[in-house]
């Protein structure tokens, strides 16, 4: 990771891929927190806690929805860009492991993500949902190795 600014192109790309998934995560944290008892409805059925851990559920259930808004504002501002997306690269790899953990037990679950506006992937967790989250993956590393791109405050913070 360098610190010397990328060329015009680069770095309008980056900051588009930066708006975008920071845009896609404030608007997945608000729809979860608009519906705390159905994401934890979600939570629950991928059944990766054990039964009597339900403080498990509930921190989770809190703690997802905060983060990705604030991890979306952070990348829509291009603040702190690399530590933010770096979270989100962690957080997506955990999303994953959760879908092929369901997959793997055959089981019939539905994803929280986006609450009711749940495009394209509809219905029980999919392989759908394993691709869509590896090209948000992607993004989200792009940014990581690229940085802020233009229009970002790291970007006039000198950082």
């Amino acid at each position: 990771m360098t610190d010397a600014k990328p060329p015009a192109a680069t770095g309008l790309i980056v900051a588009i891929v930066r708006i975008l998934l920071g845009g896609l995560f404030i608007f997945a944290g608000v729809m979860k927190l608009g519906d705390l008892q159905g994401f934890a409805f979600s939570v629950k059925a991928f059944e990766i806690f054990p039964a009597e851990a339900e403080h498990a559920v509930r921190l989770v259930t809190f703690a997802v929805p905060w983060t990705e808004l604030i991890i979306g504002v952070m990348l829509v501002a291009g603040y702190w860009t690399r530590g933010a997306a770096l979270l989100l690269a962690a957080i997506l790899i955990g999303f994953v492991a959760g879908i092929v953990s369901v997959l793997a037990r055959d089981m019939n679950v539905t994803c929280g993500c986006f609450g009711r506006f749940e495009r394209p992937c509809t219905g029980p967790i999919g392989v759908c949902h394993v691709i869509r989250n590896g090209v948000l993956l992607l993004a989200t590393l792009f940014v990581v190795w690229k940085g802020p791109g233009s229009m970002a405050i790291d970007r006039h913070a000198g950082r």
